[in-house]
């Protein structure tokens, strides 16, 4: 959210809208799939950890997508998806993207981490030049005891969008329920159809924020978002109300929606940022790092 606040230079036309920052070629990652794995060792279900991190032309460091320690593995259901929780930035696609994966599997019985199942250790190039505008992309990665598919788009001027989910008020149940569920999703409207599961779960009793997630979106175009809130108890969920909003692409300033539910408000907030950023906002050494990277040129920090 580098560039939210507009700033003396952005020079708005008629509509304000700013006409000094451009939007950008972005990468939108959709999810991450165990498409496989080959080892008779593995847990059942499959129990996952280590990292996903991109490296784009913005910024050298690592920008994680997938990051769990061993001690909380991520569980692999059926469908095979692997929760993401990144990126933290937006990525930016107008070069080369890296993107690293060490992921290991713990062995059945558990054991000590030496032990455990090296999935995926890699790095792999997604190029600008052959990702075509607004057409979601499947990849395979594959490793040394299974694979993981990565579904992903390139968006050709694009913006950040960061949508936090917060509960600002929740009421009190009966005992005969054990809580509200909240299940949150945006979507696109425009040019290519994907969705961002942004919150499901269960929302605490104390006003907090609930999730924040960082997707693109491209020019002229919406970001739809949804709600569902149920409660919960007797073993179903009991739908309550759902309700959308929808939040058109800017290059800066934020939005607030807020969602009187009755036994719950909550508030969904879109920030917008351009990655049209001036090399002097990032730091002097930034590109010095990024092209000794690019060289294979060790380099401290992550």
């Amino acid at each position: 959210m580098m560039m939210t606040s507009p700033s003396s230079s952005c020079s708005p036309d008629d509509r304000m809208i700013c006409q000094s920052h451009d939007f950008q070629t972005m990468m939108q990652i959709f999810y991450l799939r165990l498409a496989y794995t080959t080892c008779s060792y593995a847990c059942s279900p499959v129990e996952l950890y280590g990292y996903v991190a991109v490296r784009d032309l913005l910024n050298p460091m690592r920008n994680y997508i997938f990051n769990r320690p061993r001690g909380d593995p991520f569980v692999v259901g059926h469908d095979g998806i692997i929760k993401m929780t990144g990126p933290k930035r937006g990525i930016r696609m107008e070069a080369h993207v890296l993107i690293e994966f060490d992921l290991k599997i713990i062995k059945k019985g558990g054991g000590e981490a030496e032990d455990d199942l090296q999935l995926i250790d890699c790095v792999a190039s997604f190029s600008h030049r052959t990702s075509r505008h607004a057409t979601a992309n499947r990849r395979r990665i594959d490793g040394d005891c299974g694979a993981v598919d990565i579904m992903y788009a390139l968006l050709d001027g694009a913006a950040e969008a960061t949508v936090q989910v917060g509960i600002s008020d929740l009421a009190s149940l009966s005992q005969d329920n054990n809580g509200l569920r909240l299940r949150a999703a945006a979507f696109y409207t425009k040019q290519l159809s994907g969705q961002f599961d942004l919150f499901d779960g269960i929302v605490a009793a104390e006003a907090s924020e609930l999730s924040k997630t960082v997707v693109a979106v491209v020019k002229e175009s919406h970001l739809l978002v949804a709600l569902i809130l149920s409660q919960t108890g007797g073993g179903t969920d009991r739908p309550i109300v759902q309700n959308c909003c929808t939040f058109p692409v800017q290059k800066h300033g934020n939005r607030v929606s807020v969602f009187k539910f009755g036994l719950a408000t909550v508030e969904v907030k879109v920030t917008w940022s351009t990655l049209d950023i001036p090399q002097s906002r990032l730091g002097p050494n930034c590109f010095e790092s990024e092209h000794m990277a690019a060289e294979g040129v060790e380099y401290d920090g992550d």
